[in-house]
């Protein structure tokens, strides 16, 4: 006998059919996963799920899954329902690999970290104290609002099939039913010698180089990275907490909720550098440049970039999903980087910086920064 039904994941809805390959006892523990989550079925599930222990032939209705035992199967459903889920709000809010715990006024605390950095276990320390969001996947709004996902937590380590348990069978807190919205975002560092925990600010562009590989669609979303940092600057900046074991963890709380970073940047939109005092680069372009549209010798342009924002004195780019910073003449060449050749460079350079000290021999630093850029694949040359 098959079972169905359906379960509501951030904002998608998922209908999960068991098929009999699975003894009724295994039907009814999968389902059981999912208790957190269950929702009534009315309308039209925007995505379904088949699964089962036996083959099923490919369907464009419905995503298949075939695992060799019950757990194995319960641990690819979580997987694929936290992977539609995760798509359902593509563009739509900042999705961050996270762990997360509510206060009870709606205070979220998010935890990132990549895989090892014991979310999932500091999820369920965390969640007998405060109300448990997240073990995985934190969505934070434009607004600041967060989408709970209090998913099954799948426990064990890797190699080996976890064991997947419903949060409310652990014992773990729901959080409010409203009023969610981000107070914290702290990058976890697990470290076994560590004796006495501790919390501290991490700076605004380090935060951005480890938060941006631990994000979802990043690139989907308008502006990205202003997005992401202003995401940051909500909440006084992104904390680090050093620990070795998640149980002294929650005493840690008051620190993070107190803790600011102290960093308050100057956001410029790269379309607007002429307001910085930049005449040379009134005229810049939103969208990336097109290495195809001049073939003119010598010249250079800016690769495909998802995003750029000047953070003070930095130029701060989205490539390829990882972060680039660029300081000192980077920016300038950067910025003018548009069919330009390396001598054309040089003279914006010189007219945008003070006169470099004696000595310095100007075109061999452009040289080397320009060279740089295209080792960095960040320019691309002609």
């Amino acid at each position: 006998m098959s079972t169905a039904f359906d379960v509501r994941a951030l904002a998608s809805s998922f209908r999960i059919e068991l098929d009999d390959s699975l003894s009724t006892a295994d039907q009814e523990s999968i389902r059981a996963h999912w208790v957190d989550l269950a929702h009534d079925g009315v309308g039209e599930p925007d995505q379904v799920i088949r699964a089962g222990l036996r083959d099923y032939p490919a369907s464009d209705a419905a995503q298949v899954i075939r695992a060799d035992s019950p757990e194995a199967v319960a641990q690819r459903i979580t997987s694929e329902v936290t992977i539609g889920a995760i798509g359902g709000l593509r563009g739509e809010a900042l999705m961050l690999h996270a762990s997360a715990v509510a206060l009870d006024d709606g205070r979220v605390i998010g935890f990132v970290g990549p895989s090892g950095r014991g979310k999932t276990t500091a999820s369920q320390v965390l969640g007998r104290v405060y109300g448990y969001v997240t073990d995985e996947t934190l969505a934070v709004r434009v607004d600041g609002s967060v989408v709970a996902y209090p998913k099954p937590l799948s426990i064990g380590s890797w190699p080996g099939v976890k064991v997947t348990e419903p949060a409310s069978a652990l014992g773990l807190r729901g959080a409010p039913a409203d009023g969610l919205h981000l107070a914290a975002i702290v990058l976890l560092d697990r470290r076994p010698e560590v004796e006495q925990p501790f919390v501290e600010s991490v700076p605004i562009i380090e935060a951005l180089s480890e938060l941006v590989p631990q994000t979802s669609h990043l690139s989907a979303l308008d502006r990205p990275l202003r997005t992401l940092l202003e995401a940051i600057l909500s909440t006084g900046g992104v904390r680090r907490v050093v620990y070795s074991e998640a149980s002294s963890l929650p005493p840690l709380i008051d620190d993070v909720l107190r803790e600011t970073g102290g960093d308050s940047p100057v956001l410029t939109d790269v379309a607007k550098m002429s307001q910085r005092d930049c005449d040379c680069f009134s005229g810049i372009v939103e969208t990336p440049s097109d290495p195809s549209r001049v073939e003119r010798p010598g010249a250079y342009w800016r690769v495909t970039y998802g995003d750029a924002l000047m953070v003070d004195d930095s130029l701060v780019l989205l490539v390829s999903g990882q972060v680039v910073v660029l300081t000192g003449v980077g920016p300038i060449l950067w910025l003018a980087a548009d069919g330009l050749t390396q001598e054309e460079l040089q003279a914006i350079a010189l007219r945008q910086l003070p006169d470099p000290p004696a000595g310095v021999d100007v075109a061999a630093v452009i040289s080397d920064s320009v060279h740089s850029l295209v080792e960095s694949r960040i320019f691309v040359g002609t």
